[in-house]
C-alpha cells in the first residue's frame, strides 16, 4: 500500500508540474488568433512545412499527412503516426479520434480552418510568397511561443537570416539574371517576381530576366524556344512531377536539346536543378529553407 501511495504521489506531482509549466497564450496567425495551452503534447500536422519545423525542433506529432512527403521526412510514414488525410483534404474523423491538443493548418488545408478549430485549438502556418522570409520567420516564432522554444528559434532565425543575406549580397554583386522554370507533366512553365517563387528575386537577390509578375499556381506556360530566345544567364529548373512523387525521369531530359545548349546558362554551366520537395512541398520549413539557401548558393557558385 505504501509503495502504491508513493507511485500515486509521484504521478500527481508530475501532472501538477506539467500544468504549472504550461501557460495559456494567444498567438496570431494569417487567419486570426488562437488561444491555447503551451507545450501541447498531441499535435496534428496538415502540412509538410509544419512537419519540417516540428521535426527540426524535435517535436513529434501524433497525426500527419503522409503523401507527398519529402525524402528527409519519410520516417513519419511509420504506422505510429496516424494518417490524417491529404494536404488538401483533412480526414476529420481521424483527427477527432486523436483528441489533439493542437492542430496546425498549412496553405493547402487552410480552407478547412473553421471546421478544424471546432475540434481543437487550431493555428495556421502559411508563409506569404511575396514576403517569404519575413512571414516564415514570424511562423517560426509562433512555434517558439507555443512550444516554449523561443531561444532556440531565435538562434535559428538569426543564422538563417545571415545565410540569406550572404546569398543576396553574392547575387547582387554578380548582377545575376535568372529565368526560373518548372517542368510539369511534359509542360514547361516560368515564374517571375510576383509569383510563388518571388523570394528568388527578392530575398535571394537574383534579377528577373523576363518581366513576369503573374501569380499563377503552376506558372506561365512557355516553350524551349522561349527559353532559347530569352537566353538566360542563370537557368533554375524545378521538377514538379518529382515533388509530388510522380517522377517519370523525363523532366531534365527535355532540356538536353540544341535550343537549351546554345543558351549562356548551358555554355557557362549555370543550369541549376532545384530541390523540388523543398521548394514546392515544404517551403517554409527549417530544413527546407536550408536546402533552398544551398540551392541558391550552388546556382551562384
Amino acid at each position: 500500500m505504501r509503495l502504491n501511495l508513493k507511485m500515486w504521489l509521484a504521478t500527481v506531482s508530475l501532472a501538477v508540474s506539467f500544468i504549472a509549466n504550461s501557460q495559456t497564450i494567444t498567438v496570431k496567425h494569417p487567419l486570426g488568433a488562437t488561444t491555447l495551452e503551451t507545450q501541447p503534447e498531441r499535435v496534428v500536422v496538415l502540412g509538410m512545412d509544419t512537419l519540417d519545423v516540428l521535426d527540426y525542433l524535435n517535436i513529434k506529432p501524433v497525426g500527419v499527412v503522409k503523401s507527398p512527403i519529402p525524402n528527409y521526412l519519410t520516417q513519419y510514414q511509420d504506422p505510429q503516426y496516424t494518417d490524417v488525410g491529404t494536404l488538401h483534404e483533412p480526414n476529420f474523423e481521424a483527427i477527432f479520434s486523436l483528441k489533439p491538443d493542437l492542430i496546425v493548418v498549412s496553405n493547402r488545408s487552410s480552407p478547412s480552418y473553421q471546421e478544424l478549430r471546432k475540434i481543437a485549438p487550431t493555428v495556421v502556418f502559411m508563409p506569404d510568397s511575396q514576403r517569404f522570409w519575413q512571414t516564415t520567420a514570424e511562423g517560426w516564432r509562433m512555434f517558439g511561443q507555443i512550444f516554449e522554444a523561443q531561444t532556440k528559434v531565435e538562434q535559428i532565425i538569426a543564422q538563417t537570416n545571415q545565410q540569406i543575406d550572404t546569398v543576396k549580397t553574392k547575387a547582387l554583386a554578380k548582377q545575376a539574371t535568372a529565368l526560373m522554370v518548372m517542368t510539369n507533366g511534359g509542360n514547361v512553365t516560368t515564374f517571375g517576381a510576383g509569383s510563388r517563387y518571388h523570394a528568388i528575386f527578392s530575398e535571394f537577390g537574383f534579377k528577373q530576366l523576363v518581366y513576369n509578375d503573374k501569380n499563377l499556381a503552376h506558372g506561365e506556360l512557355i516553350s524551349y524556344e522561349f527559353i532559347a530566345q530569352a537566353n538566360p544567364e542563370y537557368l533554375l529548373v524545378m521538377d514538379r512531377d518529382k515533388a509530388i512523387g510522380r517522377d517519370s525521369g523525363d523532366a531534365m531530359r527535355g532540356f538536353n536539346n540544341a535550343l537549351i545548349e546554345q543558351t549562356r546558362a548551358a555554355i557557362n554551366h549555370r543550369i541549376t536543378v532545384l530541390n523540388p520537395q523543398a521548394w514546392y512541398i515544404s517551403a517554409g520549413g527549417m530544413t527546407a529553407t536550408q536546402i533552398m539557401v544551398s540551392d541558391m548558393n550552388r546556382a551562384l557558385d
